[in-house]
């Protein structure tokens, strides 16, 4: 409750604080503060002024009055006449307005006219050339902003307070409080004694209370209350007894409701384990006349045909650990050829190099083939340091150099921190190979082939770009439709597809390859794998 009286009260407090604010920036205000009177008394904007200075009290019934003070001509404007402020009978507020430093104003309690009503007075200095000329003094009713922000039904059960920055009470539930200092009221000295807000029980008085502290959200204010622990006993007691109520219901209704499900539910599963022990015994066909019995041998039926089928699983799949160790066993007798057609490669390249005693063509053709076909075939892991697949790709360069070196030339940049990095093994060898003989060879000559590798923060991309012939639109889109599509294949490309079905099984779906082409002017394959350092 106390937070809503808090919002409600700096909200109202606020509006009028803001209100004497824009009331000191009047024109008229501002003349009155260092002229004998308004600029011009018979003016619209006079008028204006002074209907807005007699309608807000009207409007606002907690505004009581408010006064606009000028040193200048030591008097009071109330309403639309001036009154010297020695006759004014209403000065209790002066004092605070003579001792008043802060620019932004002080609000205070006091009694108008020495006696009735009790006032909260907000006094806002005028401040023109930086000299304090006057004030606009606000006053509000402070028993109908009470009644204003808290409920009927609270005001006979609480004690609210109100308590501005220096201390003393501007808003309280109990009469005779009001405008007391609140150290030097018992009652409060009590509830304030540590800095903490929330709310806590304790004994005021002989009687349990619930005391709650918080501060104002807009001022420098401390909001109070008091409510009886009563208020909330009646309530307290009905709920204990409807939550006793409602327990009892409950353990009844769960009682007899596991008693019938137990009952009915253990019959079913009695006649289940009675068909798993003896399954000869029971049809796989139900009769149409026991719908209840039908369902029970359609879960005997489901249980036996699973049963089937994990035989039937298990015995595929002994099959195909077979076929795996028969796969195995190939493997191993494969690397023997290999092994055999390496060292042969090697025979050849020393003979090529015996004939002229030096280095030649041959040789060094032999000898790219040679290291491409230990790095590809030979070595056995799929996954290798792209710094091993650069390595492999410049053999095959070398390679394609010697039937092909008058078509194009080859220029790379990269990335040197990429290179202990991971990459699936002959990953740019295909797109290579599709750029030459599908983009530069048809032109015939000048051909550029660009493999660029490159890093961000979470991928690597590796690109190979040519100036080859190019693709139309409707092409790429149909390629890259495909690559998309893991379970497409493609006699045409096959290379792209297998090294981009292979990134997506390896390193997921959200990588792979990617074709950019514009017609006579060439082809960009991207590749996109993750920063994974080789282990």
């Amino acid at each position: 409750m106390l937070y809503g009286v808090r919002d409600i009260s700096d909200s109202i407090l606020s509006d009028c604080d803001m209100l004497c604010t824009y009331i000191s920036y009047n024109d008229n205000v501002q003349m009155f503060m260092v002229n004998d009177w308004f600029s011009n008394i018979n003016s619209k904007s006079m008028r204006e002024f002074t209907q807005l200075v007699r309608a807000l009290p009207l409007i606002y019934k907690y505004i009581d009055s408010i006064y606009v003070y000028s040193e200048y001509n030591k008097s009071v404007y109330i309403g639309e006449r001036k009154s010297p402020i020695k006759e004014l009978k209403d000065i209790s507020w002066m004092e605070e307005y003579n001792n008043l430093e802060d620019v932004s104003g002080s609000t205070i309690p006091r009694l108008k006219n020495g006696n009735y009503p009790k006032l909260i007075t907000i006094i806002k200095p005028i401040i023109i050339d930086k000299v304090k000329r006057g004030a606009v003094v606000l006053n509000i009713n402070s028993e109908k902003l009470h009644n204003i922000i808290t409920t009927e039904k609270y005001q006979n059960q609480s004690d609210i307070f109100l308590i501005n920055n220096t201390g003393n009470i501007i808003m309280s539930s109990k009469e005779d409080l009001f405008g007391a200092a609140s150290k030097d009221t018992p009652y409060l000295k009590n509830i304030l004694k540590s800095d903490s807000t929330g709310s806590v029980i304790k004994n005021i008085d002989g009687m349990n209370s619930v005391v709650s502290v918080i501060p104002s959200t807009k001022f420098g204010f401390t909001y109070v209350s008091r409510t009886s622990m009563l208020l909330y006993q009646n309530k307290l007691d009905q709920l204990k007894l409807q939550i006793v109520i409602l327990s009892i219901l409950l353990v009844i209704l769960s009682l007899v409701f596991a008693f019938f499900t137990a009952i009915r539910s253990y019959k079913p599963v009695a006649e289940i384990i009675a068909v798993l022990e003896e399954p000869e015994r029971f049809s796989t066909h139900g009769d149409s006349r026991n719908a209840r019995l039908n369902e029970l041998r359609y879960i005997i039926s489901t249980i036996l045909k699973q049963i089937q089928t994990n035989e039937k699983m298990k015995d595929e799949l002994d099959s195909k650990l077979k076929m795996l160790e028969q796969s195995q066993f190939a493997m191993l007798q494969s690397q023997i050829n290999p092994h055999f057609l390496y060292n042969t490669l090697e025979t050849i390249n020393w003979m090529a190099f015996d004939l002229s005693k030096s280095e030649n063509k041959v040789s060094k053709a032999v000898n790219s083939l040679a290291r491409l076909f230990r790095n590809n075939v030979y070595m056995g892991d799929y996954i290798i340091s792209i710094e091993q697949e650069i390595e492999n790709t410049i053999n095959y360069l070398d390679i394609l150099a010697l039937r092909y070196g008058d078509v194009f030339e080859s220029k790379w940049e990269i990335d040197e921190k990429v290179k202990q990095y991971s990459i699936i093994k002959i990953c740019l060898q295909p797109i290579i190979e599709n750029a030459v003989y599908h983009g530069i060879k048809p032109k015939g000559k000048g051909g550029l082939l660009k493999i660029q590798v490159i890093s961000s923060e979470q991928e690597i991309v590796l690109t190979v770009s040519d100036n080859g012939v190019g693709m139309d639109s409707v092409l790429v889109s149909e390629i890259n439709q495909k690559l998309n599509d893991r379970s497409s294949l493609s006699e045409d490309h096959i290379g792209i597809y297998n090294v981009n079905q292979r990134i997506k099984i390896v390193f997921g779906k959200e990588y792979g390859v990617s074709i950019e082409s514009r017609k006579n002017i060439g082809t960009s394959v991207k590749i996109r794998i993750p920063l994974v350092k080789i282990q």
